[in-house]
């Protein structure tokens, strides 16, 4: 009997013991569902499925302080066979601007700025020299990338460490028309926050990257993490960098060396990724003690407070620079891209759950976009189902507000043109001339779900839609996009109108080279028509506009052309555009004393026309203005 009684003693001693295991095993469960201990299980498995694209990648999960599972995949340098390990270095791209709102935080800290105070306070006198509108500009403004500035693409890089500016030259250098009002349009802009980077320059009295030395990376004990345009702040991660190899989607070799930004606070980081994850974990709340990035955790409290809303509802939009996702929780972050390296940090502050994940291949979106839905689960999970409902006109024809709307550079708005159309089944899709197809999913009112398939591979983004007065707006990571106005028909209308001039001149010039050598096979003459070596000339410059536009893009896309450098394309486009007013000239001269047949007067001002489409284009996109 006494045995019996110490025996159901025992066995309740051990229930109790066992239920906290219970307990906790059902709370350490990631937001997706998935346990802790099954995260590198279900990562491992979805490497595997796309291993034979992948490079190298290097992923880490942590929730609080305690890392859960971390890997290396792949290789560095596949040429010389460099496997990827822990001491693989990677840019941070993007996500580098992080560390500039870490630092201006730390200085509101210390008092010594105030988010609401005009910008220029802060800045030399008369250092904004592009400025349309009076409103302020504040540092909210420039966390929210609101400030207003088209985007600037002109010499954002430099050729070689040699040709790296200083920071203020850069930004002069580089500065943007500013073309929207503040805080009316999120347009994401590196010139807004390699500026910010400079206010912190001048306030703390150190080039940024020293500052972020001292402040950030010092007190984190991140020793193989670099910031420096030419990465002479960390020579082991030069050195690592060096040896290391960038590829594309398909595993081509980018073979672009260095990536040295003039800009360089709004991408410029690189470093291992145990210390990226060091960084990440700092970001996230811990009631235990304050974070080493913050006196206080007041502090990052405030940085992890919205700062700007989706329009028209409560929904955090940008949080002080961190940009706000929805999947089964909401989660906080920033994603990155160079020419040869991809990143993307993210964590929920709720659960303190969070991610890294670092490639050596540029714009890669296999990782960046597919591993979060692991570890949070699905994108717009969190949100109630209510498939098209409200009564919202959306249809129309949008443009990225992260765009060029004066000078050369003008003809980059084609590039965010996104028409949006009923698909007929009552949802919605986005298709430019039958390119970059999306499917467009109403799930709440206003709110919409966009896929977009490139091959096997699908990418998906959350928007939501709202009207400011009598423009329409969808706003979702990384900025707005907005209803075309008037201008930017214009130069949609411009462009339809520039391809059928250049297929007209195309056949002329083709019909015409063909009938020459016809004829001198037949051995026969030309019949003589004096103008019709006019309209040769005039279809032939046609023909050159497309080549002067393709040279223009070149440099525009190159990140390492000045605006200088394109001098000779405006001189070629003012040329270019006065051809077909001296064609109309001669026209008009001559025509009294025109031989031909009624058919070839009736080409000579079809080409006319067509000359005019192309000197309307040169005014449309104002090629003949920097």
């Amino acid at each position: 009997m006494k045995n019996r009684f110490i025996t159901t003693i025992i066995y309740i001693l051990f229930c109790f013991l066992f239920i906290p295991k219970i307990t906790y095993a059902a709370a350490e469960t990631l937001p997706s569902g998935v346990q802790d201990s099954e995260i590198g299980e279900k990562i491992e498995a979805y490497i595997a499925e796309h291993k034979d694209t992948t490079a190298a990648v290097s992923v880490a999960v942590f929730r609080g302080q305690e890392t859960l599972y971390n890997t290396a995949y792949g290789y560095a340098n596949i040429e010389n066979g460099v496997a990827a390990d822990d001491k693989t270095v990677y840019e941070w791209g993007s996500v580098s601007k992080l560390l500039v709102w870490v630092s201006v935080m730390q200085l509101w800290e210390q008092r010594q700025i105030d988010l609401e105070t005009d910008v220029r306070e802060y800045l030399p006198e008369q250092f904004l020299t592009k400025l349309k509108y009076d409103t302020p500009i504040t540092m909210i403004n420039l966390m929210n990338h609101n400030a207003g500035w088209q985007d600037a693409i002109f010499q954002m890089c430099a050729t070689d460490a040699d040709s790296v500016l200083a920071l203020s030259d850069a930004l002069k250098v580089t500065e943007p028309v500013q073309i929207y009002e503040p805080g009316t349009v999120c347009a994401y802009s590196n010139w807004g926050t390699a500026l910010a980077g400079y206010i912190v320059e001048r306030i703390s009295g150190q080039p940024f990257y020293e500052y972020v030395q001292d402040n950030i990376f010092k007190p984190l004990g991140m020793e193989h993490s670099a910031l420096s345009p030419t990465f002479h702040d960390n020579e082991w991660v030069l050195s690592k960098l060096q040896e290391a190899e960038g590829y594309t989607s398909g595993l081509i070799p980018m073979r672009d060396g260095l990536f040295y930004q003039n800009l360089y606070p709004a991408g410029s980081a690189a470093g291992t990724l145990d210390e990226f994850l060091l960084f990440a974990k700092e970001l996230v709340p811990n009631n235990d003690r304050p974070s080493k990035l913050f006196q206080y955790n007041e502090t990052l409290a405030e940085l992890l407070s919205p700062t700007l809303l989706y329009p028209g509802t409560d929904v955090d939009y940008i949080c002080h620079g961190f940009w706000s996702h929805e999947f089964n929780v909401q989660t906080l972050g920033h994603g990155g891209n160079t020419n040869m390296y991809s990143s993307n940090l993210m964590f929920d502050p709720i659960s303190g759950v969070g991610m890294v994940i670092m490639t050596n291949q540029g714009n890669e979106t296999v990782y960046n976009y597919g591993l979060p839905e692991i570890v949070f689960g699905e994108l717009a999970q969190m949100l109630q189902e209510n498939a098209k409902n409200g009564q919202s006109n959306m249809t129309g024809l949008y443009y990225s507000a992260r765009t060029i709307r004066h000078g050369i550079g003008k003809m980059y708005t084609l590039l965010g043109l996104r028409p949006l159309s009923d698909d007929g089944s009552g949802n919605l899709k986005i298709s430019l001339f039958g390119l970059a197809q999306m499917e467009v999913r109403k799930i709440q009112p206003n709110t919409l779900f966009i896929t977009q398939r490139t091959g096997t591979l699908e990418v998906d983004t959350l928007a939501r839609y709202s009207e400011n007065g009598k423009t329409k707006i969808l706003s979702a990571i990384y900025g707005d996009t907005i209803e075309a106005d008037a201008d930017v028909w214009i130069c949609f209308i411009a462009f339809i109108l520039l391809i059928i001039a250049a297929l007209w001149s195309a056949v002329v010039l083709i019909t015409g080279i063909l009938r020459f050598i016809l004829n001198k096979i037949k051995r026969q003459g030309l019949k003589h028509d004096f103008f019709k070596k006019y309209q040769l000339i005039l279809c032939a410059a046609i023909l050159l506009l497309i080549v002067n536009i393709i040279s223009v893009a070149s440099i525009m896309f190159s990140s390492e052309g000045s605006a200088a450098a394109l001098i000779p394309n405006i001189a070629a486009s003012i040329v270019l555009g006065l051809m077909p007013v001296a064609y109309a000239v001669i026209l008009i001269i001559k025509w009294p004393r025109l031989t031909c047949s009624k058919r070839q007067k009736a080409a000579y001002i079809i080409s006319l026309c067509m000359g005019l489409i192309m000197t309307f284009n040169i005014l449309a996109f104002e090629m003949y203005m920097l």
